[in-house]
């Protein structure tokens, strides 16, 4: 049952541990501590990581004084004189930080679960395997095209506690969630509508396995009331599932007949509504699925017909998801590095094979115990018109297995496989960065991995003959 929701913002003159810094700007770990020391908590934050990799967020809290750290380790003594502790969404719930908090029966929490206790407002929550930015997004902007303020946070690099102070009633925020952050929802404080774009498998090198994993997107919607919204997708057998398991009103979107959003090749239809294919600047059908998911968010809160068309005419891909970066001497240079699965690599290559002369795809990363079977046979069915390279890290070994009789190179650098792949590539083809793997082999994270492509294509003229 949803509780009134609490209008006193903890945190004064309590010691609060924040657990695990990060590195974005904007991210849970840094907003968290911002929100307490202008509280005046007594603020502790401790990360893994040492000073010197966290240089840029300390730097932002250096205004704050009062602010004790202890970095490159978790001292147990900090857990004890705490509290209350925010946990950044990557520490798991049997870190033996948060096993030690509840022995002591130290409450933990998070950041999106402070937002949703004290927002105001409207939340619209998205999770989801793959395409969750992209929805939140749409929605974001149909809920803007319609007149509203909006407001857009979560898993998409903004803790939702940068803008709490400034929501108000009759405003929205759309909150992309992973699903680590979906397992520190409050209980009592569920959003009022809920989307999973779909599941497929992912994170499993961190749950125990899909039942795990599912589990933890499905506390998104577990404790909604009766008059709160789902809205699932049909042809996914979790969403399937799920329908029957939902306590609110449920909505689904899917290919077949009988769903409240029905997409194929042609476009969309829900209910009187209708937008061709055509007329979205998004490719793939897993985007038109995206954009079937957002439209019934949109009309579950009433945005109008014609503000959902002009929001989806008006909408590009986001960066790092199928970007375009540039096309030169004919060839089309694609940065999708947020695909870190292989269904997310055969999702690009669905989507731009059609359209594309020669593939040149660059692969391959750190393991995140995913089959790549599927990728493999996609690929080899299309061998002749493919070129592949793989970049360092354990599931590269696993891609190189499934590729038998595809060409196949193997490179130090992702500069080293754009520099050979220009040189090969020629009018109409695509090069294509999606990796179906996780970066942590070569980088910080995937948006570093992006970026040095973006990089490497960008200075292809001064490599030319």
């Amino acid at each position: 049952m949803r509780q009134k929701r609490s209008r006193i913002l903890p945190g004064k003159k309590k010691r609060v541990l924040i657990l695990g810094l990060g590195q974005y700007p904007k991210g849970s770990g840094i907003s968290a501590a911002l929100f307490f020391a202008k509280l005046g908590a007594e603020v502790t934050v401790t990360d893994l990581k040492k000073a010197k990799d966290l240089a840029g967020n300390i730097s932002r809290l250096k205004r704050w004084k009062h602010i004790r750290y202890t970095l490159g380790r978790h001292n147990p003594e900090d857990i004890c004189r705490s509290d209350l502790i925010v946990a950044n969404p990557r520490v798991r719930p049997d870190a033996k930080e948060l096993r030690l908090a509840r022995k002591l029966g130290i409450p933990v929490t998070s950041d999106i679960a402070i937002f949703l206790e004290h927002c105001p407002a409207t939340v619209i929550a998205i999770t989801g395997t793959r395409g969750k930015s992209t929805t939140s997004s749409m929605i974001a902007a149909m809920l803007k095209e319609s007149g509203r303020r909006v407001w857009l946070g979560g898993n998409i690099l903004v803790s939702p506690l940068t803008f709490l102070s400034h929501v108000g009633r009759d405003d929205f925020v759309v909150l992309e969630l992973s699903s680590w952050q979906c397992e520190s929802l409050p209980q009592y404080y569920p959003p009022h509508i809920a989307v999973v774009t779909n599941l497929l498998r992912d994170h499993l090198n961190t749950y125990g396995g899909m039942t795990d994993y599912a589990e933890a997107k499905a506390q998104i919607f577990r404790h909604q009331g009766t008059k709160d919204i789902v809205i699932l997708n049909s042809d996914d057998a979790y969403g399937t599932q799920w329908t029957k398991e939902a306590p609110g009103i449920v909505r689904t979107f899917g290919k077949g007949r009988g769903n409240d959003a029905v997409y194929s090749a042609r476009g969309i239809r829900s209910g009187t509504f209708f937008i061709a294919a055509n007329d979205l600047h998004i490719l793939g059908e897993h985007n038109i699925s995206n954009a079937s998911a957002a439209i019934l968010a949109a009309k579950a809160v009433s945005v109008p017909n014609g503000a959902i068309r002009r929001a989806l005419q008006n909408f590009r891909p986001l960066p790092y998801r199928l970007e375009t970066v540039r096309t030169y001497r004919g060839v089309l240079y694609v940065n999708d590095t947020c695909a870190t699965t292989p269904d997310g690599t055969i999702a690009a290559f669905n989507a731009f094979q059609p359209r594309s002369k020669n593939l040149f795809f660059i692969l391959g990363g750190a393991d995140k115990m995913l089959d790549y079977c599927e990728l493999g046979r996609v690929f080899r069915r299309a061998k002749n018109r493919l070129r592949i390279y793989l970049l360092p890290g354990d599931a590269s070994k696993k891609i190189y297995k499934e590729l038998r009789g595809c060409a196949v190179q193997k490179v130090k650098e992702l500069r080293d496989a754009v520099i050979s792949a220009s040189s090969l590539a020629k009018e109409g083809d695509s090069v294509i960065l999606s990796p179906g793997a996780a970066s942590f082999a070569q980088f910080r994270n995937e948006f570093e991995r992006g970026d040095v492509f973006v990089r490497c294509v960008k200075r292809l003229p001064h490599r030319a003959n």
